[in-house]
Order: structure tokens, then sequence, then C-alpha cells
């Protein structure tokens, strides 16, 4: 399958319009096409708008995500690779080099399901040791988590059962009063008087919950019907793990490749100056190396986020590596100063729970 097989027309708008105006057109899209001049500058993207303080006139070029651009015969295991690399899910098409629509990831992920990987059980790709939080806890410690662990979603468990979940979103629609509205999606963690409230009381209880053995295709179908970027994987309201739409592009990207272990860098990458992609394949090369053995074959995500905090000169910056195997699926975060701190720091994480299997 290619490009061209779920290309969907665009939305477009001008790099030097007000930001308001691609507010307007976001009730009928959730990604824009910027163009200047009648040439491709970037996509708008409404989850990450939602996030920040949007002064009024401020333009629209002010906003842009550099998202890679498409071809229409581009493989849809291309698509996948550039939509997690640049953490973008929303892509440009083009075709004689002019933007003819977008590509998306729910699209993508309809379409492969038609195939076998549809048919494949849901367990072998969900994240098992996922965080969470109690009804009690507040506001204050959620947005930590966010944070920290670079997630949008936490399962609220009390007496080892789930009773809930509470998303970014959920902050967003519930805690930040009318009065705040024509500021536009001003984020939560700047309402410091909003911290102390209870998770309780803004969480949706009682969350829909899919067992272990669900085939992909309806776990995907029900994310979609429901409108939610991940599913928790349960069993008589104990949490086994969740399993989100990108983790199931993950598979997708790496299929086809001839590495054992196939090595993909995402996230906000092109935001780190000193990152060195052949570096950092290297370092996680040598890492593999270690256990190929062990591991057999797979494939290891490692997504980096860059801080504001800055020391000796160096960003801080978050890494999350994601390695599924068939020793089954390892997750570790860590951070550092510097991409190579962050990533060795990280590794050292993953390392720890993979001797920890080994026994």
């Amino acid at each position: 399958m290619k490009a061209k097989d779920f290309v969907k027309n665009a939305t477009f708008i001008d790099a030097d319009e007000p930001i308001s105006r691609a507010i307007s057109l976001f009730e009928k899209d959730d990604a824009i096409v910027v163009t200047k001049d009648g040439k491709y500058e970037g996509m708008l993207i409404e989850k990450e708008l939602a996030r920040a303080k949007l002064p009024p006139k401020a333009k629209v070029k002010n906003f842009i995500r550099h998202a890679p651009k498409v071809d229409i015969n581009e493989p849809i295991e291309e698509i996948a690779r550039l939509m997690l690399e640049s953490d973008i899910f929303h892509l440009p098409v083009i075709k004689d080099n002019k933007i003819i629509g977008v590509v998306n990831c729910d699209d993508l992920l309809i379409k492969i399901i038609e195939k076998e990987f549809g048919e494949l059980s849901v367990k072998n790709f969900i994240s098992k040791d996922v965080a969470k939080i109690s009804p009690d806890d507040n506001i204050g410690r959620v947005i930590k988590i966010f944070r920290e662990n670079n997630i949008s979603r936490i399962p609220v468990v009390k007496d080892d059962k789930v009773v809930g979940i509470i998303t970014i979103k959920d902050l967003i629609e519930k805690v930040i009063h009318p009065e705040d509205k024509p500021e536009y999606g001003e984020f939560i963690a700047e309402k410091k008087r909003y911290l102390k409230i209870p998770v309780k009381g803004i969480m949706t209880s009682q969350p829909f919950m899919m067992p272990p053995e669900a085939k992909i295709k309806d776990v995907i179908k029900e994310m979609m019907s429901r409108n939610i970027g991940g599913m928790l994987i349960g069993k008589d309201d104990k949490l086994i793990g969740i399993v989100t739409k990108k983790d199931l592009l993950e598979p997708i990207a790496s299929y086809g490749k001839e590495e054992k272990v196939f090595i993909q860098f995402c996230g906000e990458i092109d935001k780190i100056e000193e990152f060195d992609s052949k570096e950092g394949k290297q370092q996680l090369k040598n890492f593999i190396r270690k256990y190929e053995n062990f591991l057999e074959n797979g494939y290891l995500y490692a997504y980096l986020k860059k801080h504001k905090e800055i020391k000796h000169g160096l960003p801080l910056i978050y890494c999350k590596l994601r390695l599924s195997s068939p020793k089954g699926i390892f997750v570790a975060a860590n951070e550092g100063y510097g991409f190579r701190q962050a990533l060795k720091n990280a590794i050292d994480a993953m390392e720890k729970q993979i001797e920890k299997i080994k026994g």
C-alpha cells in the first residue's frame, strides 16, 4: 500500500494569517497545512496548540511544525517511520511538487488492519510497566507524571482495580474555567491554584478496557469509535497494560527491514541542536550487540524531547526507549544534559530490566 491509497483532502492556511483564524478551522480538521506564497511551510497540529498560550494577534508561522513531505507513491512502511521519527501523525502528500492532501495515523492504521496484522493479538504490543495514580492524588502529581514520562493518559487505580482514567484532554476541558477560554488552551500546569484538585473530581470513571486476547483490528476500531489515542488492556478491572496508536505504528515502520533489531530515533530531534543520528544509532547498536542472542530480533525506538533547563551549555533531554522482541516489551526512560548522556542513562535503565529478566 502507498500514500495514494489513503490520502485525504487538506485544509490550508497562509503563514501570515492570525492564529485565531486557524483555531476556527480546527472545527473540521485536527491538522492544517501551512503555506507561504503558495509554497509549503509546515503543519499546524491542534493538540499542540491546546497546550500553549496563544496571543490573539500571533501569526500562524510562529506555531508551525516542520513535518516531512510524503510522495504520493511512498510505501506505508516509510510513512509510518516518518510519523514516528518526526512525532507528527499528519503528513502532507505531494505530487508533481504540489501538496494534494494529507495522510494521517488513523487512516494508516485502518488500512493496515485489513491485512494479517489486524488478526494478531494485542498482547504482543502492550506496554505493561505503566504509570498509575490514585483517585485521591491531586492534579499537580498528574502533571508531574505526564511531564516525566512524556505521556498523555494515566489509569486511576484503587485496591489494584482500575476505577478511572485521566488525560491531558480532561485537564484542558474540565479544569480550565470558562473565563479563561479566550486564551485558548492555556495549559493547566500554569494554573497553580488548580494543582490540589483531586483526580477523582475530573477523571473519567469506569473506562473501557479490552482483554489481552483481543485482535488488533478490534482494538483499533474501538479507539477510532471512542476517539481515544490509547486503550487500557486488562481483565476483571485489573490493569495489564496500555497500547497506543503510536505503539501499533512501530511494527509497521520496521516491516521488511533487514536488521535483526530495527533502530529508529523519533520525537523532537529537530529541536536538539547537538543531536547526531549516526552516533546515537551506534550507541544503541553497541547495546543491542550485548544482548542480541537473548533478544533474537525486534525493533527499538528512542524518543527524545528537549526541556528548557540548561547546564554547561547543554539542554536537559528526556529519552524514552521502547524495545519489542520475542522476549517481551521493555520500556525505560531517563534524562540527562545533552542527548548523549540522556541516551546513556536510558540504556542503563533498560539494561537493568533485561538483566533482571535474564535472571
